[in-house]
C-alpha cells in the first residue's frame, strides 16, 4: 500500500508539459560538509522523455530532512571531488547537473539559482564541451534555447559536457541544499502574558 502511494506522489510529480516519468532514489543521500548540502542519485524509469527540463522541473518536489531538491549545483572543486568519490555510479552513468547554457547573443552558461558560471572559478569540462557549446548555440543563436549540461564518465575521468533539448539520460545528480534562513521575526512581545 505504502509503495503504491510513494509511486502514485512521484508520477504526479513528474507530469508536466514535457511528459510523464518517475524516477526513483538510487542508494543514499550523503552529506557534503562543505557545502552542507545532501546529495544522491536518482534515477528515471519507464517511458521517457529523460530530457533535463523534466529532471529540474520533477526534482523540485523531492525531499530530504525538509529539504526540497535541485539539480546539483557543483560551483567548487570540492564539491566535484566530494561527487566523483563518493557515488561510484557517476563513474560509469551519464547524469543531470543544473547548468545549462543559455543561447543568446552569446552562450550564457547559468546555474538554475540564475548564478553565471563565471562568477566562480571551477570547471570540469570535457576536451571538447567548449566547441560544442560555441556550434550548438550558434545554431540557436537568440532564440533564449537551453542546451544542458551533463557528467560524462570516460577513460579520463568524470567531466561536464553539453546536451541537446531532446537529449534523453536517464540518471540524474540531486542536491537538498541547506534551507534559506527563515527571516528573524520582529522584537517584541512573546505572547508569555505577564
Amino acid at each position: 500500500m505504502f509503495a503504491a502511494l510513494v509511486g502514485a506522489m512521484m508520477m504526479v510529480q513528474g507530469l508536466d508539459e514535457t511528459g510523464i516519468a518517475v524516477a526513483r532514489p538510487v542508494g543514499k543521500a550523503i552529506l557534503e560538509p562543505v557545502t552542507g548540502s545532501y546529495f544522491q542519485v536518482f534515477e528515471f524509469y519507464g517511458r521517457p522523455p529523460h530530457t533535463w527540463r523534466h529532471a529540474k522541473n520533477m526534482v523540485k518536489g523531492y525531499r530530504h530532512d525538509d529539504r526540497e531538491g535541485r539539480l546539483a549545483f557543483v560551483k567548487t572543486g570540492a564539491t566535484h571531488f566530494f561527487l566523483v568519490l563518493n557515488f561510484e555510479m557517476l563513474r560509469a552513468k551519464k547524469m543531470w547537473i543544473g547548468l545549462s547554457a543559455e543561447c543568446n547573443d552569446q552562450a550564457d552558461l547559468i546555474w538554475l539559482d540564475d548564478t553565471p558560471l563565471g562568477d566562480g572559478s571551477f570547471r570540469a569540462w570535457s576536451p571538447v564541451a567548449q566547441k560544442g557549446i560555441r556550434e550548438g548555440c550558434a545554431r540557436y543563436e537568440g532564440t533564449g534555447t537551453q542546451l544542458p549540461v551533463f557528467y560524462d564518465p570516460t577513460e579520463f575521468g568524470v567531466r561536464w559536457e553539453i546536451g541537446t533539448a531532446t537529449m534523453n539520460i536517464t540518471h540524474m545528480m540531486v542536491e537538498f541544499p541547506v534551507p534559506p534562513e527563515e527571516e528573524e521575526t520582529p522584537s517584541g512581545d512573546s505572547g508569555s502574558g505577564r
